[in-house]
């Protein structure tokens, strides 16, 4: 069989992962598939790396970006496909070719959590949030297959559209093992000091659904309980919500003295941060996995979660939970889990062996698993 991927608008983050993780984890010919041909962005190429087996390619309209690349997929891919092709897959969430069959993915659920979308009500980001809900949901419907990375985006999807004969299963994310990191010994809640302080972290871009601010001004609230912590936090800001994110800080820490931002760092620097913290936080109201957390949970950390979305699936169970945006729960919850040592060793422990059952293995079995009944359906009836 012939397998064609439509990775055109892949071009960085958890996406870009996912592809080269799978790809390089997966052994095509068990599934059949002898031929397989991958349309990416150079840089994606390049992140994927040569795979026997693998044959990719590009073009100037998918380098180009933008609307380029939306025409590279609705009116040139078609024709590059060949005949002989038995499989589209568009793992980047859209598919808008002509081609069929074809199977899709479920990456962003933000364009169908109303509460969550109308958080930019009106702006630039809410009106394309808008028309992603509007140009997902008929490329699901149409869609032979539909892969989900959480039983909860399955849940809110299924919620929403109906789905009738489109086949769906539901595949866990894997994690590289390179962030597998025992956990280490836990200081007792009095070597705490201003010198070395109650160090959490926080991985995620600054935005509306990922609390931030509410976060700051819980750990405020310890630090006036008398329990010396330190903020980290670690991604790229989105402008209207670093609005609300510097207004708090003018309040909780003005001269920056405890709260540190670090913006973006390069992905192969985070595991620095893992390894120095004592403490990880998680709170995010929207997430169709938690990649993040899973990297937090397998680097040996105790963590707090939230208990929004795909959150509480992911952790399953190994850590506390809480509303992020009740601040006074997640202060309660944060100085309950820093005085308590036995409890931070608890979830740390149970963190880093769950995080060991999630692998890019499994993920890739599954998924080419689940290509070849889309491609063969004949097979299954």
């Amino acid at each position: 069989m012939k397998l064609v991927i439509d990775a055109s608008n892949i071009r960085k983050g958890g996406g870009v992962t996912h592809l080269q993780e799978v790809l390089n984890a997966a052994d095509f010919t068990k599934y059949g598939f002898s031929k397989i041909v991958l349309w990416a962005p150079q840089s994606t190429i390049d992140r994927v790396g040569v795979i026997n087996g693998l044959e990719s390619k590009t073009h100037p309209l998918i380098e180009k970006g933008g609307w380029s690349a939306y025409r590279f997929r609705k009116f040139v891919l078609d024709q590059l496909i060949g005949s002989d092709t038995d499989l589209l897959w568009a793992p980047g969430g859209t598919c808008i070719s002509s081609f069929r069959p074809y199977v899709t993915m479920v990456r962003n659920f933000l364009p169908f959590e109303k509460e969550e979308r109308d958080r930019y009500k009106y702006s630039k980001a809410w009106w394309r949030y808008m028309y992603l809900e509007h140009v997902q949901a008929k490329s699901f419907k149409q869609a032979r297959g539909l892969i989900h990375i959480s039983h909860k985006t399955d849940e809110v999807i299924n919620g929403k559209i109906n789905l009738s004969g489109v086949e769906q299963v539901t595949i866990h994310h894997g994690l590289n093992e390179r962030f597998h990191l025992a956990p280490r010994p836990q200081r007792e809640c009095e070597e705490f000091t201003e010198e070395k302080p109650a160090r959490i972290l926080y991985v995620s871009p600054i935005n509306y659904y990922k609390h931030q601010d509410k976060l700051i001004q819980a750990c405020a609230m310890v630090r006036a309980n008398g329990l010396p912590l330190q903020l980290d936090l670690v991604g790229p800001a989105f402008p209207p919500a670093k609005v609300a994110f510097d207004r708090i800080m003018a309040v909780c820490d003005p001269g920056g003295d405890w709260v540190h931002w670090h913006n973006e760092v390069p992905y192969n620097e985070v595991q620095n941060y893992y390894r120095n913290a004592d403490l990880y936080a998680c709170m995010s109201s929207c997430e169709t996995f938690g990649m993040i957390l899973l990297e937090a949970m397998a680097s040996g950390l105790p963590v707090l979660c939230s208990n929004k979305s795909a959150l509480p699936e992911i952790q399953g169970g190994t850590c506390p939970e809480v509303d992020p945006e009740n601040v006074s729960a997640v202060a309660r919850n944060l100085e309950e889990i820093i005085r308590s040592r036995s409890l931070r060793e608890k979830c740390a422990s149970a963190a880093y062996e769950r995080a060991k059952s999630f692998t890019w293995a499994k993920c890739a079995d599954q998924t080419f698993a689940f290509l070849a009944c889309c491609a063969t359906p004949r097979l299954n009836k």
